[in-house]
C-alpha cells in the first residue's frame, strides 16, 4: 500500500486499567478530552511477569519474555556484584527489536529513555538510552556520553533539559517534542516512568497518583497538538500504551532463605546451585549448569509451612506449560503468589514477614489489578487491530 505515517509510542509506567473507573479520571477534563480523540483499548493484558522490563521488551519486539529473554528488572545477581544494576543492555535480547526492523527499512528512529535500550548509538539514530549510576552533574555527563553524539547537549541547549534516569516526565515530553519538530523521526518510543514511582511510594489511586496522571494527560494533549503542527495529520499515529496494572501487597516471603537452608544457596562462599529470580507475585527457579535435581517436594513442603499463599508450579502441574511457554522455558520450578503476599529474592533471617505491606505489581497478568490500556490517536485509529495485550 501507500507509505505508512510516522508514529509515536508514548508509555506511561503503571497506568492501571483500574483508573478508568474512579471519579477523579472520570472527572478530569483533560483526560475526557483525549478519550474523545482516541481508539480506547481496555482491558489490555500484560507479560508474566507483569513489570517494567520485561512488559516494555515485549512492546518493541512482539513476544513474551519466554522469547526475548527478558525476564526481570534485574540480571540474575544473589551477590549484588552488578551494584543494583538494572537489565538495561539490549544484547540480552533474544529476538529482534521494533527499531531493528525499522533501521533495516531505512526509517529513521528516536528513543527517549525507553527501557531496555543500551545499545550502540549505530542502531538508533537519535538515542538518549534509559541508564543510571548516579545523580547530578556526573550523571548527566555520562548520558552526553551514552547518547546519540552531539544530541544531549542540542536538547539541552533548546529546552533546558538535560536528561537523566530523574528528569521528570514533563521534562522527557518537552525533549520529546523538540525532537519530533527538528528530527522528524519515521519512529519515537517515550518512556514515562513518573507515575509508577509515585505509586510504589503512595500506592495506586491516591491523590499523589492522580496528580500525576493530570499532568500527564497535559503533557500528552500537548504533544499530540505539537505533532500536528508540524506533521500533516494523515501522516502520524500516537499510541499510548503502559506495562502493567498495580496493587497494595499483604506479606513479604523469602524462597531464597529456603534454598539455603536446604543447601543450595552459601551467603558466606558466595555460591549458589539453585537460585529463585523473584518479580513480585511470581518467580522463576534458576539452576548453574550441571546441578543435580532440585529438591521439587521437599522445597514445596517449607514453602507451604512458611508462605501459605504461594504455590509451588512443576512439570505435574497444569499451568506449568503457560509459565514456561510464556514466562522461562528453562525454568524447572516457578513459584504463583494466589493472593495478596509478595516474593523477595532476599536474604532475610525468617522465611515470611507477615506485617511486611506497601505497593507492587508483577503479579499473574490475568488478575484484573494486572491490567493496563492502550490509547490510539491519529491516522488509521478505526482501521487498527484491537490491542488485547501489551506485544
Amino acid at each position: 500500500g501507500g507509505e505508512r505515517p510516522h508514529q509515536a509510542e508514548v508509555a506511561i509506567d503503571g497506568f492501571a486499567a483500574g483508573y478508568f473507573e474512579k471519579e477523579e479520571f472520570k472527572n478530569s477534563a483533560v483526560w475526557q478530552r483525549l478519550l474523545k480523540q482516541a481508539r480506547v483499548f481496555k482491558p489490555v493484558e500484560t507479560t508474566i511477569p507483569a513489570v517494567t522490563y520485561p512488559a516494555h521488551t515485549s512492546m518493541v519486539t512482539g513476544v513474551d519474555p519466554a522469547q526475548h529473554h527478558i525476564y526481570s528488572n534485574h540480571p540474575v545477581d544473589p551477590w549484588g556484584a552488578s551494584k543494583d544494576g538494572w537489565t538495561w543492555f539490549t544484547e540480552d535480547v533474544a529476538v529482534p527489536t521494533l527499531w531493528d526492523r525499522a533501521v533495516k527499512r531505512g526509517k529513521t528512529v528516536a528513543n527517549l529513555q525507553w527501557p531496555v535500550t543500551m545499545v550502540s548509538g549505530s542502531k538508533i539514530q537519535y538515542h538518549i538510552p534509559q541508564f543510571d549510576r548516579a545523580k547530578g552533574p556526573e550523571e548527566q555527563k555520562l548520558m552526553r556520553l551514552l547518547s546519540t553524539p552531539g544530541l544531549h547537549r542540542e536538547i539541552e541547549k533548546n529546552t533546558g533539559v538535560s536528561l537523566t534516569e530523574h528528569s521528570g516526565d514533563d521534562e522527557r515530553n518537552k525533549a520529546a517534542r523538540y525532537i519530533w519538530q527538528k528530527k522528524k523521526p519515521d519512529l519515537m518510543l517515550l518512556y514515562n516512568p513518573g507515575l509508577d514511582s509515585i505509586e510504589h511510594a503512595h500506592g495506586p489511586y491516591s491523590e499523589a497518583a492522580f496528580r500525576h496522571l493530570e499532568l500527564l494527560g497535559h503533557e500528552i494533549e500537548k504533544f499530540l497538538a505539537h505533532i500536528r503542527k508540524v506533521s500533516p495529520h494523515d501522516q502520524v499515529r500516537v499510541l499510548l500504551v503502559s506495562d502493567h496494572g498495580f496493587m497494595t501487597y499483604n506479606g513479604k516471603c523469602y524462597p531464597n532463605v529456603i534454598l539455603k537452608s536446604m543447601g543450595y544457596i552459601h551467603p558466606d562462599r558466595k555460591q549458589w546451585t539453585y537460585y529463585f529470580e523473584t518479580a513480585g507475585g511470581v518467580a522463576r527457579l534458576v539452576g548453574k549448569p550441571g546441578a543435580a535435581p532440585f529438591a521439587a517436594k521437599t522445597f514445596a513442603e517449607r514453602l507451604t509451612n512458611a508462605c501459605g499463599e504461594i504455590d509451588v508450579v512443576t512439570e505435574y502441574d497444569e499451568e506449568y506449560a503457560t509459565l514456561r511457554s510464556r514466562y522461562s522455558r528453562s525454568s524447572p520450578v516457578f513459584l504463583v503468589s494466589r493472593g495478596d503476599v509478595l516474593m523477595s529474592p532476599g536474604f532475610r533471617k525468617v522465611e515470611f514477614e507477615a506485617k511486611a505491606e506497601g505497593h507492587t505489581h508483577g503479579f499473574l497478568p490475568d488478575r484484573p489489578d494486572m491490567h493496563t490500556v492502550a490509547l490510539l490517536f491519529g491516522a488509521e485509529r478505526s482501521k487498527a487491530a484491537k490491542i488485547t495485550h501489551v506485544k
